[in-house]
């Protein structure tokens, strides 16, 4: 889990832009915090909410809550981080959503889970686990449309008291200060008993 007291940090370049690069700018500065080896406990909390309720949303456009299900390492802090995000952004449907797939998709067993996986064309009859959860794929199509997750990130990203806006060619040296000073602090920590 996140610990940090870090500001979420956002570019010039996206702040008033529309709110797809507002998301968009966030999740390149939390990859560039990985690439500098920052811990996810070293970043903000909720950078990394909005960044994690980000990846859930692409992957399920992208397959529905199968591909989010194999995508997710560690899903279980991964889960839990997508619902702070999602309850800290005001996305209550999204998240009563989430958390019934969460529910369905862990009832089922593990040859219905692959099933659902690989897909339902051609199989024949549907389990009614896969059922149920090709039902709720199409209930967050539907969502999309009533409530749009991405704007309420945007939103919630914008409204942080302790918003950081950077030059884009300010937030690489940021980051590597950033990353200097924590690092040392870390190493030191280790050698503690």
């Amino acid at each position: 889990m996140t610990t940090s007291q870090q500001s979420v940090v956002l570019t010039s370049s996206s702040i008033e832009g529309r709110d797809e690069e507002v998301v968009e700018a966030n999740v390149a500065i939390i990859d560039a915090m990985h690439n500098a080896l920052l811990a996810t406990e070293d970043m903000s909390p909720v950078a990394v909410r909005s960044y994690f309720v980000d990846f859930y949303l692409c992957q399920a456009l992208e397959g529905g809550f199968a591909q989010y299900a194999v995508m997710a390492a560690a899903r279980s802090t991964m889960d839990t981080l997508v619902r702070e995000g999602m309850a800290g952004m005001g996305a209550g449907a999204h998240l009563d959503l989430f958390n019934r797939a969460v529910d369905a998709y862990d009832a089922l067993t593990a040859e219905t889970a692959a099933a659902y996986l690989d897909g339902i064309d051609g199989i024949g009859a549907v389990p009614d686990g896969v059922f149920r959860m090709e039902e709720l794929d199409g209930e967050f199509e539907e969502l999309l449309e009533r409530e749009n997750i991405t704007a309420l990130n945007a939103r919630w990203l914008r409204a942080q008291a302790d918003l950081l806006v950077l030059d884009d060619e300010e937030v690489g040296p940021y980051i590597q200060r950033l990353a200097a000073t924590l690092v040392p602090r870390e190493k030191e920590n280790s050698r503690r008993p």
